[in-house]
C-alpha cells in the first residue's frame, strides 16, 4: 500500500494538465506495485511520506509543479538523466539548501524547535534529490547533504541522537543511535528500510513511537547505499545487522538483553535471515515487514521488467551490478538471496518472538512465503492488512511494532 493522496493541489493540476502524469498502476503478476495515485513518473510521488519525514506540503507541491512544468516536453518529467535547471535533483536540492540554511540560522539564534522543523524539511528534500540512492555523483552529493542536515538536527534535538562507528569487515560503517531519556540502560531496535530508503527517514518512528516507550533506535543503511555504500548485497544480507547488534551489546548505555531487529521492504530480508540463522544473537524479538524472502527473488528475469525502473536502478546498485545490467543478471544474483534456497526455512524450532506485518496481496512477498518463513517459529504474531500493494503505511505499522516490542521486553 502506498500513500493514497498522491500529488495534490497545484502540483496535481499542473502535472495532469500538462500531460506528464498519466494515472495508472504498474503491475506485476496482476498485483499493483505502485498505486495509481503515484502516477508514472520515474520517481514514486508520495507527498504524504515526505511530509511524514518533515517536509512542508506547500513546498513539496511547489517543487513538483516546477519539475512538471520544466519537464513538460520530456517523456519522463523527472528523467534522472536530466540534471540541469528544472530537474528532479536540482529542484529538490535547491529546496533542501534553503531549508538547511534556515535551520542553521535558527539554531545559531537559539531557536531549537524551529531549527529542527526546518532541518527535518531539509532532510526530506535532500533525500528526494538523492533517491534512488545510486552511485550517481549528484545523488551521492545530495545524500551527503541530507546526512549533514541530520548531524545538525542531532546537535539541537532534545533527545540523545549520535552518530556511531560500528566495526565491520576490518573497517567500520556509520549508523545513527537514538536514545530515550533514561537513567537505566535502554532497549534498542535496530532498523533498516528498503533498497531505496535511507536511514535518515526513520526519525519519526523514534520520536512518535519508540522514545515514549523508553526504547532506543539504531538506524542503519542497507549495503550499497548511504553510510553502507562500501559494501553490496550478498547471500548473508544480515551481516551489517549482526555487526550492529554485536556492537550495541558492548555499550554500557544499552540493555543487551533487549535488542530487536526490524526492517521493511528489502530491509525486512536481513531481519528474516537474522531470525532464522542467528540464534547466537539472543534477540528479544524480530519485526518483519513485507520483505522479499523467496518468490520475488527466484522470479524469471522478465518479471523484473514489471517493477518500476526507479526500484530496479536502486536494486542494481545494491546488488553491485552495472547501471545497464539486464534482467538476466539481476535474476541470477537475486536467486542467491532466497532464504528458502539457502535452506533456512528448514531447521529446529525458533523461540525468538517474531512479529510479521504485511498486506494481503503484495508483489514482493506472497502470503505463502510468509507461512513458510514463520513455520519454524514458536512465538509468532502476524497482522495482514486487507489491502493489496507493497507494505502497509508507516504510521500504523510502526505503532504496532513499537507496542509489540514493548510487550516483549525481558
Amino acid at each position: 500500500m502506498r500513500f493514497g493522496n498522491g500529488v495534490c493541489g497545484a502540483a496535481l493540476f499542473a502535472a495532469i494538465y500538462l500531460g506528464v502524469l498519466p494515472l495508472g498502476a504498474q503491475e506485476i503478476d496482476g498485483t499493483r506495485f505502485r498505486a495509481p495515485e503515484e502516477g508514472t513518473w520515474y520517481h514514486s510521488v508520495e507527498p504524504d511520506s515526505w511530509v511524514h519525514i518533515g517536509g512542508d506540503r506547500k513546498e513539496i507541491e511547489a517543487v513538483l509543479t516546477r519539475i512538471a512544468v520544466a519537464g513538460a516536453d520530456r517523456e519522463l518529467p523527472d528523467d534522472p538523466d536530466h540534471q540541469g535547471a528544472g530537474s528532479w535533483i536540482a529542484e529538490w536540492s535547491d529546496a533542501g539548501a534553503i531549508a538547511l540554511a534556515e535551520g542553521r540560522a535558527l539554531a545559531a539564534a537559539g531557536d531549537k524547535p524551529e531549527a529542527i522543523k526546518r532541518l527535518k524539511a531539509a532532510i526530506s528534500y535532500f533525500l528526494r534529490a538523492s533517491s534512488p540512492h545510486t552511485d550517481n555523483p549528484a545523488q551521492r552529493a545530495a545524500l551527503k547533504q541530507a546526512q549533514e542536515s541530520y548531524r545538525l538536527l542531532a546537535e539541537n534535538h532534545p533527545l540523545d541522537i549520535r552518530e556511531i562507528e560500528i566495526p565491520f569487515d576490518d573497517q567500520s560503517f556509520k549508523a545513527w543511535l537514538h536514545l530515550p531519556v533514561s537513567e537505566e540502560p535502554s532497549p534498542v531496535v535496530v532498523v533498516s528500510m528498503g533498497s531505496d530508503v535511507a536511514k535518515e527517514e526513520l526519525l519519526p518512528y523514534f520520536e512518535k513511537q519508540l522514545s515514549i516507550r523508553g526504547i532506543g533506535m539504531l538506524s542503519l543503511d542497507m549495503p550499497g547505499m548511504g553510510a553502507s555504500a562500501d559494501w553490496r548485497f550478498s547471500p548473508d544480507l544480515d551481516k551489517m545487522h549482526v555487526a550492529a547488534v554485536s556492537y550495541l551489546k558492548t555499550l554500557p548505555e544499552i540493555d543487551a538483553r533487549n535488542l530487536f531487529v526490524q526492517g521493511a521492504s528489502f530491509g525486512g530480508h536481513p531481519v528474516a535471515r537474522a531470525w532464522l540463522a542467528r540464534p547466537e544473537l539472543d534477540l528479544a524479538g524480530a519485526i518483519f515487514m513485507c520483505g522479499p524472502v523467496h518468490s520475488a527473488l527466484v522470479a524469471p528475469p522478465k518479471v523484473y521488467g514489471h517493477f518500476p525502473q526507479f526500484t530496479m536502478d536502486g536494486v542494481r546498485t545494491r546488488f553491485g551490478l552495472a547501471p545497464d545490467a539486464g534482467f538476466d543478471e539481476i535474476s541470477d544474483f537475486a536467486k542467491t538471496l532466497s532464504l528458502k534456497r539457502q535452506g533456512l526455512f528448514d531447521g529446529p524450532p525458533i523461540d525468538t518472538p517474531i512479529f510479521a506485518i504485511l498486506t494481503n496481496d503484495d508483489p514482493v512477498i506472497p502470503l505463502k512465503d510468509v507461512d513458510e518463513l514463520l513455520s519454524r517459529g514458536t512465538n509468532i504474531k502476524k497482522v495482514v492488512y486487507d489491502t493489496p500493494g507493497h507494505c502497509p503505511e508507516r504510521d500504523s505499522r510502526e505503532a504496532m511494532a513499537a507496542s509489540w516490542a514493548q510487550d516483549q521486553l525481558r
